[in-house]
């Protein structure tokens, strides 16, 4: 089955903040028979910020070592990689493995690597529990979506942190509920966009566009979504999707205009050849 990743934000009880990143594949599947115990891998990241204070120069630290380990695991055995949780004082991998996965590559790994002060654990959990803990629910859904979207935007160049229009679509089960939550969120500060119109769905037939102007950092984004989201909730609505226009910085935009300009001179004196 093909990998189904997607990374979000979540507090604990305690209010502690763990950004997930879950391979979703197995969401909706069975787990696949065997692979019945989980397998868990904890990195100390004061270890690693004692000797790497710039951000860039940690992340591809971590991500070597993901590297490393992710080789040792497999060297004892077939495993699934179902994710990583990321905390400020600590970074756990977890794997699901057989019961008879060898661990002594990981741990000659382990032995080889003591300034990580790596620790694991072995346990089993035939029924995939913490798996199901780690899946998102439907607002982290929307937050998987989020990150998506903003990731999309930084890759065509955009200048995320310029505001700009920012428009969410609404569904409603009837007009009632509609008319109701427009007035509510115009005293929000929303602003409905009588010109757009949203597509409805059978069970929502009810369409409804606003608009914020601000900026779209993935934390923005998040954080007006989770408003909207627990707004609707009690209002018959249902969360749509955002969308926005594009800021791409005027040194980006002539960077591609020369590009294209470039190849099109090359294109031109290949022709003429």
């Amino acid at each position: 089955m093909p990998d189904d990743w997607g990374f979000f934000e979540r507090l604990t009880e305690s209010k502690e903040q763990m950004r997930i990143l879950v391979n979703c594949a197995w969401k909706k599947e069975t787990p696949p028979s065997g692979l019945n115990r989980l397998l868990s891998i904890t990195i100390n990241l004061y270890s690693v910020r004692s000797r790497q204070k710039k951000k860039a120069a940690m992340i591809a630290e971590l991500e070597k070592l993901e590297q490393r380990l992710e080789e040792a695991v497999l060297a004892g055995g077939e495993a699934f990689y179902a994710g990583r949780i990321n905390t400020p004082k600590r970074l756990e991998y977890y794997y699901y493995i057989a019961e008879d996965a060898g661990l002594e590559p990981l741990e000659n790994m382990i032995r080889g690597h003591q300034d990580y002060r790596l620790q694991y654990y072995a346990k089993p959990d035939p029924q995939w529990e913490f798996y199901r803990f780690m899946l998102p629910d439907a607002l982290e859904e929307l937050f998987i979506h989020n990150a998506q979207m903003v990731y999309a935007l930084l890759n065509r160049g955009d200048d995320i942190r310029q505001p700009r229009n920012v428009y969410h679509w609404l569904l409603f089960r009837d007009s009632d509920d509609r008319k109701l939550m427009r007035m509510k969120l115009e005293g929000m500060g929303y602003r409905i966009e009588e010109g757009k119109s949203g597509e409805p769905e059978p069970d929502y037939p009810y369409p409804l566009v606003i608009s914020r102007f601000e900026d779209v950092r993935l934390e923005t984004v998040n954080g007006r979504v989770d408003e909207l989201y627990r707004v609707l909730g009690g209002g018959g609505g249902k969360y749509d999707g955002w969308g926005s226009v594009m800021k791409q910085p005027a040194l980006y935009r002539l960077r591609q205009w020369a590009k294209k300009r470039l190849g099109i001179q090359r294109l031109s004196g290949r022709t003429k050849g």
